[in-house]
């Protein structure tokens, strides 16, 4: 059973999309700890199976404390859903 499972498609979609962003986040962060501070989730069109999308993260601004970050859930008719991300930059312990 994935985490996926019992949502509805655009749910889906969004988990799916928030896990491309943060892991991209992590990477570009590291080893720095990243804290939620805001999400905001625009669902543009009829969502589409989850597995079918390409899930695509952009860093849009990074300074020391912050990084402000977004990405795309895409589908052969374009974008389903796209999320802008800010997460606080800690140094690591």
């Amino acid at each position: 059973m994935t985490i996926t499972e019992n949502l509805r498609a655009d749910e889906a979609i969004a988990v799916r999309l928030m896990q491309a962003i943060r892991a991209d986040a992590e990477v570009q962060c590291a080893p720095g700890i990243l804290d939620l501070v805001s999400v905001t989730l625009d669902l543009s069109a009829t969502a589409e199976t989850p597995e079918a999308l390409t899930y695509t993260p952009r860093v849009d601004r990074r300074t020391r404390t912050i990084l402000f970050t977004s990405g795309s859930a895409r589908g052969k008719s374009g974008a389903v859903m796209t999320a802008t991300v800010v997460y606080r930059i800690r140094p690591a312990e």
